[in-house]
């Protein structure tokens, strides 16, 4: 993980907020996942892409005055989110609104 590089939600990847965390559910393997920490859901649903991970993770922490502790905890998780391909890091070749059309998905029967 670099955490120079902008990171985002993969795009077949949808979160829902729940009252232990969030659920995460990966629509190309059918995949879900339990987040069990309302701060590693906040953090991951507002990845945007646009801004390196690092400056995020600084707000983040900053912004809800947390401990340094809770920001390494926070990156850890979404090092591990990322192994699962839950999250994805944004080439600064496209970035996050390069107005790449998403793949058209058909369903035959």
């Amino acid at each position: 993980m670099n955490v120079t590089t902008p990171y985002k939600l993969a795009d077949t990847v949808s979160i829902r907020p729940e009252r232990f965390g969030a659920l995460v559910y990966n629509y190309d393997n059918r995949r879900l996942c339990f987040l069990h920490s309302h701060l590693v859901a906040d953090f991951v649903a507002g990845l945007d892409g646009a801004r390196p991970l690092k400056e995020m993770l600084d707000e983040f922490v900053a912004d809800r005055r947390l401990p340094d502790a809770a920001g390494a905890s926070v990156l850890r998780a979404v090092s591990q989110l990322e192994q699962m391909g839950v999250v994805r890091a944004v080439s600064q070749a496209t970035g996050a609104g390069s107005g790449d059309t998403p793949p058209v998905r058909l369903s035959v029967r």
